[in-house]
């Protein structure tokens, strides 16, 4: 499963650079997670006690959770894109923006499908009966 948006680069950038200056400063260290949660025609990116919302083409929606440390990484290459809009793709494990992939263990994907939730967990283990 993934989570799919198309978003303005330029407002992606505000959004990020918001949320980057009320990260605590721990958060570098990989204690906290920036939740991403695409829905109807909005991604909301939520830090801590603040969330930033950009309007956005999502493809499929749902969320998903990165590692602070991931955000900040992501956030200091932003600069180098220069299209007006770009896809982000979410997958268990990736943050893809447009042809790059961020791999990171930590990032979980919890995609939305008619209706109801559709988790990314590990099977179940078998029990002895």
């Amino acid at each position: 499963m993934q989570i799919e948006v198309r978003v303005s680069l330029i407002d992606l950038k505000r959004a990020f650079r918001r949320v980057l200056a009320r990260l605590p400063d721990e958060s570098e260290a990989g204690g906290d997670f920036v939740i991403f949660s695409a829905d109807g025609d909005t991604l909301d990116i939520v830090a801590g006690g603040t969330s930033e919302a950009l309007s956005a083409t999502v493809t499929h929606p749902g969320q998903a959770r990165v590692p602070s440390a991931v955000f900040c990484g992501i956030a200091r290459t932003l600069r180098f894109y220069r299209a007006r809009v770009i896809v982000i793709s979410l997958l268990h494990g990736i943050v893809r923006i447009d042809q790059t992939d961020y791999r990171h263990p930590g990032i979980s994907v919890l995609a939305l499908g008619r209706g109801r939730a559709i988790g990314m967990t590990e099977p179940a283990k078998p029990q002895n009966l």
